[in-house]
């Protein structure tokens, strides 16, 4: 069977699922280099957005637990939590301030270490010290980072934040701001940014957003101060825009969405309505966290639904360990068999010159002994 040029596989390889990738890579080491890359794992994971974009009866790709009204009152529990979801990797807190990053598409996790922040736990009315977090991507660095915001006290109305990028691998402090949750502990990702409802020590509600690329806060600005005051609202996405709705009737109240940094009312046309794909992560705690954990296929859901808070997910091979990289690793072996080509040169130079140096001294020997044997002319 006539082989395909290296360039042709990477121009279909791309279009393929995961799982069909990962079968992919038996076929022969030249396949497994490509889709091992770097390149190519940007190239599929761009090729899954597009095909979501261009899906006109497709919403957005999201995952969440089973019961995702009860999010909230199961977050003082240990019960696995999602802290947030970007670009196939899913970063979960199986129990207390315990955080694994895993994609369910390849099967690769990796276990982050613990935030170094104590708080005074006897005086905190849960069993999980830390206030809020979330997950997302850093594109000025290409790197994917884990925020873990924390209260000193439960009453306090200051809240200390911590990230870990994945390079890194450790924790360091960020900053503080002068507010405390309100809703919605799971940070919502959008725009390069991490957003939370915070309220302030009079009360006032306000939208805390981080950039994860400036590690700086922000505050944005309400779309209808009054009406926010007295219900309880969440933050989500909706066609691509941030978004506020309520958790009371998610489905008949109003909607605010966020377009060119300004809030627009909804309008939701019922004959148009897109459907979300909601891939439910399952609720099972485990002694040792292994690869077992998993994604199903998914199951359609009304845009309007609770589901809008949930998060972006979309299958690809993003690992969870960044620093490794396919690419440098195979100029490592290439640059290996080079500099083990050459000492293999240098050294038959040497037992070549070595040879004939001895060769030389033969001869020379030779030479002597048959001048002394030979008779004198008379």
């Amino acid at each position: 069977m006539a082989e395909l040029a290296l360039d042709v596989v990477e121009r279909i390889l791309p279009l393929l699922d995961v799982k069909d990738i990962i079968r992919c890579k038996s076929v022969c080491k030249s396949w497994r280099s490509v889709i091992l890359s770097l390149r190519f794992v940007k190239a599929h994971l761009n090729n899954a957005y597009t095909n979501d974009r261009n899906n006109h009866e497709l919403g957005h790709r999201r995952v969440c637990l089973r019961g995702i009204r009860g999010e909230d009152s199961w977050f003082l529990l240990d019960y696995i939590h999602i802290v947030g979801s970007c670009n196939g990797l899913l970063c979960v807190s199986p129990i207390g301030v315990k955080f694994v990053v895993i994609n369910p598409s390849t099967r690769e996790h990796k276990k982050l270490p613990t935030p170094p922040f104590q708080p005074h736990v006897h005086k905190l009315a849960m069993t999980r010290e830390v206030a809020c977090w979330g997950f997302g991507y850093d594109s000025s660095s290409d790197d994917y980072k884990v925020i873990a915001g924390f209260m000193k006290k439960f009453d306090s109305k200051r809240t200390s934040f911590l990230v870990l990028t994945l390079k890194s691998n450790t924790w360091k402090v960020i900053g503080q701001v002068k507010y405390s949750i309100y809703e919605g502990r799971s940070g919502v990702f959008y725009g390069g940014a991490l957003h939370w409802f915070m309220t302030h020590k009079n009360l006032k509600k306000v939208i805390i957003s981080l950039d994860l690329s400036t590690e700086e806060f922000k505050e944005i600005p309400m779309p209808d101060v009054y009406m926010l005051y007295f219900d309880s609202y969440r933050l989500g996405v909706i066609e691509e825009c941030l978004c506020i709705y309520s958790i009371r009737s998610p489905l008949s109240t109003k909607k605010w969405v966020m377009k060119n940094n300004k809030w627009e009312l909804y309008i939701d046309n019922h004959c148009q309505t897109k459907y979300d794909v909601a891939h439910y992560f399952p609720i099972r705690k485990e002694s040792h966290m292994t690869s077992r954990y998993y994604v199903d296929d998914g199951t359609p859901v009304p845009i309007n639904g609770d589901y809008i808070r949930a998060s972006i997910f979309v299958k690809s091979l993003v690992s969870p360990h960044p620093h490794v990289n396919h690419d440098n690793n195979n100029n490592h072996y290439d640059e290996h068999k080079r500099i083990a080509k050459q000492v293999q040169e240098v050294t038959e130079s040497v037992e070549s010159g070595a040879k004939g140096h001895i060769r030389k001294r033969k001869k020379k020997r030779r030479s002597k002994r048959s001048c002394k044997h030979k008779k004198p002319l008379v």
